[in-house]
Formats: C-alpha cells, structure tokens, sequence
C-alpha cells in the first residue's frame, strides 16, 4: 500500500533538500583536489632544491690547482761540514708541480754556487729531485710539504787529511730532498720554497739549504 503525507507548515520540499546535498557534495569534493595541488607543490619543490646543489658551480676551493710551472733564485746556505770552507752564495731554480686537491708531485732542476770562506776557492753544485707533496689550503693560494730524492753533481773544498790543510772534492751522487713551499694567487703568480738537501758523499753527508722565491704560471 502506497503511504502519501501531505506538506505540513514548516516541512522543507524534497528538492530543496536534494540541491542542498549537492553543494554539500561539490564543497567536500574540493578538499582532496586542494590536498593533492599542495603535494604536488611541495613534491616538485624538494626534488628541484637537490638539483640545483647539485648543479652548483663549484668555488675556487674546491677545485684543483693542477699543473704550475715556476723559475726562482734565491740563496743556497751551507750546513755541517759542508760550511767550513763554503759560505753562502746564489742559486736559481726551475720548479714544476702538479696538484690535485691534497696530493702531488714537485720536479726540480737547480743550480748553485758557494762562496769561498778563509780564502779557499768557492763550490757549486747543480741537480734535480723528485718528490711527493701534500697540500694545504685554497686552489688559489696554498701551502704545501714535500720530500722526495734527486741526483746531481758537487764540486766544492772540503777540510784536508791534516790540521788546518783542504783538499778539493767532487763528482756524482745521489741526495735526499725535503722542504716547504707557499703559493701565492694560482697561475701568474709567485712562490716561495725552502728545502733541506742532503748529498750521500763520502766520508760524510754534504748538506745545504735552498731558500727560493720566484714566479709561476
């Protein structure tokens, strides 16, 4: 059996009721829509940020210094023995080093001349070296250690078998090399090294120190 009611003061007709839902209906749909546009955002947002750190250029400190070519002159200081008949004179230099961000390597090539002392003639000697280094600093401007050995040629006046006699002393042998050096301003600049050089002669160690200053490109 069919049941109708008629309207009574105060109902609200159906239709009203059903349009009512729909807005409801439409206002609730756009919350996920909102949802979804703000993920997308933020999603978009974190994975553009690490791309472009990642496409950063980077700074002068990080990179390599890599290859630097250098001419100096400077002093060669006699040490030991070695300073008895010998006082300090001249040297020049000719210097390569390669680096990378900590490690390298540094070739040298040099000349140098001592000045007689108590009226004995003067000495020279003229050599080369290979080393490693460690680097310290910025690309730009670093510091850096090294040691490494060499080989060259000594020619010098040395003390005598007797008291207060001396005898001239030369030929080839190999060294021990190792120092310190600044770098200033990359390539198109200059440096400065200091080292400790220690030919295996006989029967003792000829040793001098090599004090430089020269430029770089």
């Amino acid at each position: 059996m069919l049941l109708t009611r008629t309207l009574e003061k105060g109902d609200t007709p159906l239709s009203r009721n059903k349009a009512v839902s729909e807005e409801l209906c439409k206002k609730k749909g756009s919350v996920p829509f909102l949802v979804a546009f703000c993920t997308i955002v933020v999603t978009s947002a974190l994975a553009i940020v690490p791309a472009h750190a990642a496409t950063k250029k980077p700074t002068s400190s990080d990179k390599a210094p890599g290859p630097l070519y250098g001419f100096g002159i400077g002093a060669i200081l006699p040490e030991g023995s070695f300073a008895d008949f010998n006082d300090p004179s001249y040297l020049i230099q000719s210097r390569s080093l390669y680096v990378e961000k900590v490690f390298g390597g540094r070739a040298a090539a040099y000349y140098g001349d001592t000045a007689g002392a108590d009226g004995a003639d003067g000495g020279r000697v003229y050599g080369f070296d290979f080393d490693v280094l460690a680097k310290f600093g910025s690309s730009r401007t670093f510091g850096y250690v090294y040691a490494g050995a060499g080989y060259g040629t000594l020619t010098y006046t040395a003390a005598g078998p007797t008291p207060g006699s001396a005898v001239r002393q030369g030929g080839h042998d190999w060294c021990w090399t190792g120092g310190i050096g600044l770098s200033f301003k990359h390539k198109h600049g200059f440096y400065i090294e200091a080292s400790y050089v220690s030919f295996q002669t006989n029967p003792e160690a000829t040793e001098f120190i090599p004090v430089v200053i020269g430029v770089q490109f």
